[in-house]
């Protein structure tokens, strides 16, 4: 009996490229308005969520390697793919939140979205500005202290064949 071929590595990349649940989507703000009463939100999963990708469909046939160069990490991630490992690498600069920790891990977030993982993140529309609460600190800059609206609802509205 002929032993049916399947296209593994099409099946891999294909899994690798899920998109994740809405509820494993979290959003931070990266900028405010001048008044502090929107910011500009942005979807992203965190390293854990892509490392159990991984773990998912690879099992043991992925590896990464880290190395600073200048001011950003680069991450080298490393899939085992048709019989031989497949490297694709990216970086990242220093989070505000810890510093170090926050390169390695957003460098190895960045080089998995080169095998399609959270790549669909990159589909959302640009520019989601959402209503914010803000909170001011003892020199008078205002900082991010929680949505006043879902960012799930601007990206739908914009999404939508419906929309202004």
């Amino acid at each position: 009996m002929a032993k049916i071929s399947v296209n593994k590595t099409e099946d891999i990349m294909f899994k690798l490229s899920q998109k994740f649940p809405e509820k494993d989507i979290q959003w931070r703000v990266q900028r405010l308005t001048k008044d502090g009463t929107s910011g500009m939100a942005l979807a992203y999963v965190n390293v854990r969520q892509v490392q159990d990708r991984l773990n998912e469909v690879m099992g043991s046939n992925w590896q990464c390697k880290h190395e600073v160069f200048g001011s950003k990490t680069i991450c080298h991630l490393g899939l085992f793919l048709d019989d031989k490992w497949v490297w694709r690498s990216d970086g990242a600069g220093d989070t505000q939140f810890e510093a170090d920790k926050g390169a390695i891990s957003d460098s190895l977030k960045r080089a998995a979205v080169s095998f399609g993982i959270g790549r669909h993140l990159y589909d959302f529309p640009s520019n989601i500005w959402v209503k914010i609460k803000t909170k001011k600190s003892a020199n008078g800059k205002s900082y991010f202290d929680g949505f006043l609206e879902d960012p799930w609802d601007i990206v739908r509205r914009k999404m939508s064949d419906f929309r202004k």
